[in-house]
């Protein structure tokens, strides 16, 4: 069957609706109409009909999901050409295209008519009814009051169906089509002659306004009533009048606020179709579908094309398409319009985007299962399904925990700051994670030679409070950077709880699944030492999964680094600026670990050492999610694999007799810069600086320092990489250069870049 007639049964069924016979039966029942008329009954094949069968048709077919099943001679040069979802209305496809299609091309026409049907349900239908009974042409002032029907208001003498009828049938028509019946209603009851018809009047006066006789089969009616039975406003009624009397009976055109359908520009419903079906049918061979919402994005249906890709680049594969099929090809900017406002689900993906790598092997295994056998085609789709319900489980507990925390403060203005342990009794839940690291000095205009240098370092650690919301970044400079590892992760965590911590009672802790930073024995032990020595009277440390791990401190991180790439930022005192200011209400706070000098201000404690004497390893901890610590089993964890998996326990304690002491751990002071890493600041960073922060940010370093004949001092100094000429050797106790050729075959390895 041919698209249009399609359109033919919704033009028919659209006139059973003027006619106001649509309320006989509910939608329902209008659904089963059409599919009557579309579907084959059971037992019998459309390729049996003749119509279908005769020869020059194209062959027509019901699949499983009562589609019509096209199949003829195609003429587009594209494949898999299906029938695009414009807005969540059916788009089409002209009779010429279908009778030229050569690929399997798919019309879901039970859609196609229902959606070009408008049906008024009953409840519309009362609500109209209601407006009706509720009208009243009587205006407040009595002197002006209506009398036309024999001294009552003239919306008496009709009846409510009358009225009814005609305000719907007015409101199915197009524009176009309503000026015309409106401007012959008026010209019939208008009267412009040139001088007035006054009957109490011996002698008339000349005209200065049209009089104007409203009128609905033969009853007289006010204005008020006609603009209501029409259902038009007074400043259309208004421009109705004033275009009759300048132009007579004749039809109304804009004169701006579209195009015409005369300009040789206007894209035709079939130029629209091309360009949607094209850009629907190359996401369908180059996108990768993603279950679930994809981060950045509000819609759930995104289809993500590669990161190569630009909307320009796929509009001249477009334009080369309907060259070569001599068909017209949109502009650019139309085209960008189109997929813009048309399929907004379809986008690129950004190169920077944290994507699941298990979503994405699931989701290649899927795309590639077209010919293997069901059996393995649903296992696969098993697979991506257990795993996105293991993801939303984990978010969802996530979104609880946070949803909880916010309604404890959510009638108080508290902030972050210092409280006693064990002083609130609350249950309060924190996220930590480290962010990437940022370089000293930044300079929004990026001079050219500072692309190839390695400006200072400075490391961001945070802990977000989402009930607050607030989060406090620790502020690292590469002086008093120690490492990345377990002992700096939790003496953060430890200062943040002495210095910043709201003294709950109950605790919970979400992070990513980093196994050197978060997910580790020390963390475990480091938990089970806070609920031994009455710090919290319980405690629950979480993890999200892999791939999955987008939570409060990426976005307080991001508000830090829009700030920083637009503001210069010459030391370390100029970023902490930058953190504290990245928001008006300061949701990000900044606490600086050390000076730029290796001043410690947040000191590092040997945790790992100290635990260790009382404390035993958890076997298998990385296939564990979830571990929970409370007062009544100190000593114990327990742990599962998911939130909805069932708990064991594990006893950390070596000995329950021998608990570890309140007393913290020894410190670990920070090795600083070394004596080549300070010279390359001061001969390559230091003309980036402002004047005022140079001797901050990138001082002299001194004489070099001296070598003793110590082994131990002189092997570690020996290792380290000179920063100019390399070939050295140990001549009694010092450093001399090598005779002869030392550096030979050395290449240009070390040259020009930054000792490490």
């Amino acid at each position: 069957m041919e698209l249009s007639k399609e359109l033919d049964v919704a033009s028919s069924l659209n006139n059973l609706r003027s006619c106001n016979l649509e309320f006989g039966a509910n939608a329902q029942q209008w659904q089963t109409l059409v599919d009557d008329y579309f579907c084959a009954p059971t037992g019998t094949s459309p390729e049996s009909d003749e119509e279908v069968s005769d020869e020059g048709s194209d062959e027509c077919e019901l699949n499983s999901h009562n589609e019509l099943k096209i199949v003829g001679q195609n003429e587009l040069g594209l494949s898999d050409i299906s029938s695009a979802n414009i807005d969540g209305e059916a788009a089409s496809i002209d009779d010429g295209d279908v009778e030229d299609a050569g690929d399997d091309i798919v019309f879901d026409e039970i859609a196609i008519v229902m959606e070009n049907v408008s049906i008024v349900n009953h409840e519309d239908y009362a609500g109209e009814t209601e407006k009706i009974v509720n009208f009243t042409c009587v205006v407040k002032s009595s002197k002006n009051s209506c009398c036309l029907n024999d001294g009552n208001p003239c919306c008496t003498a009709l009846s409510t169906e009358f009225m009814h009828e005609l305000r719907t049938t007015m409101s199915s028509l197009p524009a176009y089509e309503k000026d015309l019946i409106l401007l012959g209603k008026l010209s019939s009851g208008i009267n412009m002659k040139e001088t007035t018809a006054s009957s109490k009047r011996k002698r008339q006066t000349q005209r200065k306004h049209q009089r104007t006789c409203y009128c609905v089969e033969g009853t007289r009616i006010c204005r008020e009533t006609f603009k209501f039975l029409h259902c038009i406003s007074q400043d259309k009624l208004t421009a109705l009048l004033k275009h009759y009397k300048e132009h007579g009976l004749t039809p109304r055109h804009k004169k701006s606020g579209g195009r015409q359908k005369t300009n040789a520009r206007f894209l035709t419903f079939e130029d629209v179709s091309r360009v949607v079906t094209f850009i629907v049918n190359f996401s369908e061979v180059h996108a990768l579908v993603l279950p679930g919402r994809v981060p950045g994005f509000k819609r759930f249906d995104i289809k993500l094309l590669p990161s190569m890709y630009t909307k320009a680049s796929i509009w001249r594969l477009y334009q080369s398409a309907m060259n070569a099929e001599g068909y017209r090809a949109v502009k650019v900017h139309s085209f960008r319009n189109l997929w813009r406002s048309l399929v907004p689900y379809i986008v690129m993906t950004k190169p920077m985007t944290d994507l699941c790598w298990t979503c994405q092997k699931n989701n290649s295994r899927i795309y590639r299962s077209m010919n293997i056998p069901e059996a393995e085609k649903s296992a696969e789709l098993l697979k991506q399904q257990d795993h996105l319900v293991k993801v939303t489980l984990e978010r969802t507990l996530y979104q609880d925990m946070v949803k909880k925390a916010s309604n404890t403060f959510k009638d108080s203005a508290i902030k972050l700051g210092k409280n006693a342990p064990m002083s609130r009794d609350i249950k309060m839940h924190y996220s930590f994670d480290y962010a990437q690291q940022v370089h000293y000095p930044n300079d929004p205009y990026q001079p050219g030679p500072m692309y190839f240098l390695v400006p200072r370092k400075c490391g961001i650690f945070g802990v977000a409070c989402e009930a607050v919301p607030q989060q406090l970044n620790f502020v690292i400079d590469e002086a008093v950077l120690i490492s990345k590892g377990a002992n700096a992760v939790i003496s953060y965590l430890d200062y943040f709880f002495d210095h910043y911590g709201f003294g709950e009672k109950d605790l919970e802790l979400h992070c990513d699944n980093c196994s050197g930073q978060n997910k580790n024995n020390f963390m475990l032990w480091y938990l089970a030492w806070r609920i031994i020595n009455g710090l919290h009277r319980s405690i629950s440390l979480n993890f999200l999964v892999a791939g999955h791990t987008k939570f409060a401190p990426d976005w307080c991180f991001g508000l830090v680094k829009q700030k920083y790439r637009r503001t210069m930022v010459s030391s370390l005192d100029n970023f902490v600026d930058v953190v504290n200011s990245s928001t008006i209400v300061g949701t990000n706070i900044a606490q600086k670990v050390g000076t730029s000098s290796g001043d410690v201000i947040v000191p590092y404690y040997d945790w790992n050492k100290f635990l260790s004497l009382y404390f035993r390893t958890v076997p298998g901890i990385k296939k564990f999610q979830h571990f929970r610590f409370d007062a009544a089993h100190p000593g114990e964890v327990f742990r599962k694999e998911y939130a909805d998996s069932a708990e064991e326990n594990f006893q950390l304690l070596r000995d329950v007799n021998n608990l570890p002491q309140a007393s913290k751990p020894g410190t670990i002071p920070p090795p600083g810069l070394s004596y080549e890493r300070k010279l390359y600041l001061f001969d390559k960073i230091r003309e980036f600086c402002s004047i005022e922060t140079r001797d901050i940010t990138c001082p002299a370093p001194g004489p070099a320092p001296a070598i003793v004949n110590d082994p131990a001092v002189v092997n570690d100094f020996v290792a380290r990489k000179p920063a100019k000429r390399p070939g050295t050797q140990l001549d009694q106790g010092n450093l001399v250069p090598k005779r002869g050729r030392g550096g030979r075959g050395r290449g240009r390895r070390g040259r020009g870049g930054a000792p490490t």
